[in-house]
């Protein structure tokens, strides 16, 4: 189709050739931005941010591709602006796996300016300026630029340090000057190329949350992307003769769209999961969270043939807070109680917010029923100076029970059912609540 319309156009308008062969790079490149566009404004995922600024620039390389190979002059200038947006997409990349992620005039200035030394090498490259004084001067400028951005990206993970980044900036930008001292200014632009998008799979790579299959496909297609300038140069030097298309050499941009769209689809999955499993007040387990941690933590306590603790906690008189000083006070309370009880447990126990008021903990690996007991009264005293809300000091109570498995039940719903009355027993006003029913607990306790 592309041939034929080629054809038609060169038949109507004798004597000009227009050679469409980016068209459709630049379609299928433009319906990726307009997806990209529409789940920033459905997600927010902040790394869309910087991504739809690289792609976007790769609009603009296409279009300047298209500029170059249709213009009767010197297609010089074009083809260093195409070259030049390909560093500033890396560049885009590069920032997208850093946790400034918003777009600031700042943090934006700092993905271009970065780039100026290493886009002016770039033009004297193409237009064959012959000044090793200026060509050094611009490596040394591009590198300080490079470090500058550098120092101001923050991996979320905190990796690479920033001595690993110094020193990958270091070394890239001695070797593009050695490339230059030995006159060699098209494998100097090949290195720049490859070595910009090498970084960016190293750094997508090691700033993931997790190493999931898209990751590694997105990393992989991006160290495609990056052999892809020198690899064609050397198969012009060995195999003149022969013919790649160009669809075969754009490939790997088309599968890091392809992954970073996984990618994206994955955050999603992950986090409508971590929603399911999760309270979203407290960011605590939920019921459903703590049946399924205690299901497995009973199966490894016996086959283990050790015990465990499940502790029931309840806040008093949390209903009074509510109904005297609001459900935004009460929300505080909650966050409050969370963390003084966290910060009892240790990292295996599981703290999970039932509903309302009530806390539960499933304490693995529990030597004793003594043991168990400690805790439990650790939990409650927890609490025991209050907090401060809208100015005014609160005294927060808690009433706590517990049961052992397996000699107090070989099931969650009896754990529980034992655990509650216990928590009962030991509440000062026993008639705001009634102990719960069996049918109670396995309503709570027996699915998810």
């Amino acid at each position: 189709m592309q041939c034929l319309d080629h054809t038609l156009i060169a038949r109507r308008v004798p004597g000009i050739r227009v050679n469409f062969s980016v068209l459709p790079d630049f379609v299928a490149i433009s319906g990726l931005v307009a997806v990209f566009w529409t789940l920033l404004r459905r997600t927010r995922q902040s790394r869309l941010n910087f991504w739809l600024v690289g792609w976007g620039l790769l609009l603009i390389h296409i279009l300047a591709l298209f500029v170059a190979d249709n213009s009767r002059g010197s297609a010089d200038g074009a083809y260093s602006v195409a070259v030049s947006m390909l560093v500033l997409t890396a560049n885009a990349f590069m920032w997208a796996s850093s946790d400034q992620l918003e777009i600031r005039w700042r943090n934006l200035s700092m993905v271009v300016f970065s780039a100026v030394p290493d886009v002016i090498l770039l033009t004297c490259v193409f237009y064959d300026v012959q000044a090793g004084w200026l060509y050094a001067l611009l490596t040394v400028a591009g590198a300080a630029s490079t470090l500058w951005m550098m120092r101001a990206w923050h991996g979320p993970t905190g990796r690479p340090t920033l001595r690993w980044r110094t020193s990958l900036v270091v070394t890239v930008y001695a070797v593009q000057g050695a490339l230059l001292g030995l006159h060699h200014p098209q494998q100097t632009l090949n290195w720049m190329l490859a070595w910009h998008y090498l970084a960016v799979a190293a750094l997508y790579r090691m700033t993931a949350p997790q190493p999931s299959a898209s990751v590694r496909f997105t990393t992989i297609s991006f160290i495609a992307w990056a052999f892809v300038f020198p690899v064609s140069q050397l198969m012009s030097v060995l195999w003149p003769h022969v013919h790649v298309a160009a669809e075969v050499w754009n490939l790997p941009k088309f599968l890091v769209a392809t992954g970073m769209t996984f990618t994206l689809l994955e955050e999603q999955l992950s986090k409508a999961e971590y929603a399911s499993l999760h309270d979203a007040l407290t960011g605590l387990a939920n019921r459903r969270l703590l049946v399924r941690q205690l299901h497995e933590s009973m199966r490894r306590t016996k086959a283990a043939g050790t015990q465990l603790a499940l502790v029931v906690i309840d806040l008093d008189g949390f209903k009074e807070i509510n109904d005297t000083l609001g459900h935004a006070v009460g929300d505080e309370v909650l966050q409050w109680a969370a963390r003084q009880f966290r910060a009892q447990l240790g990292p295996k126990d599981v703290l999970a917010r039932l509903g309302g008021d009530e806390f539960a903990v499933v304490l693995s690996d529990v030597p004793d029923r003594a043991a168990a007991e400690r805790i439990a009264q650790s939990l409650r005293g927890a609490l025991a100076g209050g907090m401060v809300a809208r100015g005014r000091q609160l005294a927060i109570r808690a009433s706590v029970g517990f049961s052992m498995y397996p000699a107090e039940g070989e099931d969650a719903d009896r754990l529980y059912a034992v655990a509650d009355n216990a928590m009962y027993e030991g509440k000062p006003y026993r008639q705001e609540q009634e102990p719960l029913s069996g049918a109670d607990a396995a309503r709570l306790f027996s699915g998810e």
